[in-house]
């Protein structure tokens, strides 16, 4: 159920009073979302459960001290869970842990009937394009993961980012021109 702007910010001013009811319907609203912006830079299903709830938690706390005018409540949303994924991340420098190696997979046999074929090639090419997108500096791909894979607008993603339009407009373009040589010089594509 996707609510206006106007709805948004009525759930807000009475999530601000203490209602609960409310900060679970804005829950409802936007957890998918962050969720899949912060798994993008997690990787791990229940790392990513864990600061989505933190993100959360850290809303709700800090709404009651929430200024309302020219707030962009989504924006405002995904720069709380931006900063506790950065939290998590400097927490495990300080406190790096082992990982565990992978574990190759085998091919099932008759793998290679029909369409698994393809399936493998996709598989391959997914792979060889994010090994590409991993070569790319930070905030290039945080960058191209907000505006091409979350979907946010220019302007929401220099709201989210602290950023100007003209700064996210150009760090875009220099990502997609970095992407393009990174698979022109390593990769045959």
């Amino acid at each position: 159920m996707l609510k206006n702007t106007m709805q948004i910010q009525e759930l807000v001013q009475k999530a601000k009073g203490g209602d609960q009811g409310a900060f679970g319907e804005i829950y409802d609203l936007f957890a998918d979302k962050i969720f899949r912006f912060i798994k993008i830079k997690v990787h791990d299903q229940q790392t990513a459960e864990d600061i989505l709830q933190e993100s959360f938690i850290k809303a709700w706390r800090a709404l009651k001290n929430l200024k309302m005018e020219n707030l962009n409540f989504s924006a405002w949303l995904y720069a709380i869970a931006r900063n506790t994924i950065n939290d998590f991340y400097r927490k495990q420098y300080r406190m790096p842990e082992m990982e565990e190696l992978e574990e190759t997979t085998a091919i099932a046999a008759g793998a290679t009937v029909n369409g698994a074929e393809v399936e493998i090639d996709h598989k391959f090419l997914a792979q060889e394009m994010g090994k590409c997108f991993d070569k790319l500096p930070a905030q290039y791909k945080e960058i191209l993961e907000m505006r091409f894979i979350q979907d946010f607008t220019t302007d929401e993603t220099a709201s989210i980012l602290g950023k100007t339009n003209l700064s996210v407009r150009l760090s875009q373009h220099r990502a997609l021109k970095k992407l393009k040589d990174i698979m022109e010089n390593d990769y045959d594509f």
